[in-house]
């Protein structure tokens, strides 16, 4: 299997419903473990004491699900095959080499570029290093959107205005570079709480970048934003708690005080609410 491709795997819901209508409850979940455990490792083994330690079921209950469980595949050489899985498994190969080849040539060509107008400073710098620093996140499928037969959306996501901006969304999956990774650590904040908001904010207003190495970028910058607003807030609730000492009155006094040290609106100190509603 192609590197990193394990982390995810595609499941068309309306074809997997179609065919486990007649499964218990214990049985969605034995095959979801046995095909999440092929999308991982490949064939499954035709032994049952594996095959019950993949499903998490003892014996017993595995040789009373393993008729209906045997139906879902196809038995041969030894092996428990799913046709299914295994073209799917192709294509995520096929996907990731195809993202790679992408990136390893917009290196080359940033590289190229930087180096003809930036020559002595790029001496040392290679396609390949770069691709080191901002190593792309797995396994994301091509530009070009892969559908399912019932065409439904695959993998990553895509502008389908004509109209609108090209580029791609934010991936689920993302994972900053180490050039990132050691920005934050230097600017003291969480690397995974940051992606979680990074992801969330951008997704939930549907914005596109060119390509994955913008949204690296972008998400260095949001790094830098971010240690900048800390900064910030720590000036206002200092500012405010000196306010406060000095008025030595009420909180909307303190609140109006540390406003007009700052220069700032009072919503800015109090997270949109208005003095009434601090009041009550």
């Amino acid at each position: 299997m192609s590197k990193k491709t394990n982390v995810w795997m595609p499941l068309y819901i309306a074809d997997y419903l179609a065919d486990t209508t007649r499964l218990t409850t214990e049985q969605h979940g034995a095959y979801l473990l046995l095909i999440m455990d092929y999308w991982r490792n490949g064939a499954l083994p035709d032994d049952d004491g594996a095959l019950a330690n993949i499903t998490r079921l003892t014996m017993p209950q595995w040789k009373k699900h393993r008729a209906v469980m045997a139906r879902l595949f196809h038995i041969e050489a030894g092996e428990w095959r799913h046709k299914r899985i295994d073209s799917e498994l192709v294509a995520a190969a096929a996907n990731a080499t195809k993202h790679e080849e992408r990136a390893k040539k917009a290196a080359a060509a940033r590289w190229g570029k930087d180096s003809k107008s930036n020559a002595p400073s790029n001496a040392t710098s290679t396609p390949q290093a770069e691709l080191d620093q901002c190593p792309s996140p797995s396994p994301s499928p091509s530009p070009k959107p892969t559908t399912s037969p019932s065409g439904d959306f695959v993998g990553e996501r895509h502008t389908h205005n004509p109209d609108g901006p090209v580029g791609i969304l934010v991936p689920d999956d993302f994972e900053p570079c180490r050039k990132a990774a050691a920005t934050a650590n230097t600017l003291g904040l969480v690397l995974t709480l940051e992606v979680e908001r990074f992801t969330a904010h951008y997704q939930s207003r549907s914005e596109v970048r060119r390509d994955l190495q913008a949204w690296q970028a972008q998400f260095r910058k949001w790094l830098l934003d971010q240690q900048q607003f800390n900064a910030d807030r720590d000036k206002v609730t200092n500012a405010r708690a000196q306010a406060a000492a000095r008025s030595g009155n009420t909180r909307q006094d303190a609140t109006a005080a540390a406003c007009d040290t700052l220069g700032v609106g009072s919503q800015y100190l109090t997270g949109g609410k208005t003095h009434a509603q601090i009041a009550d």
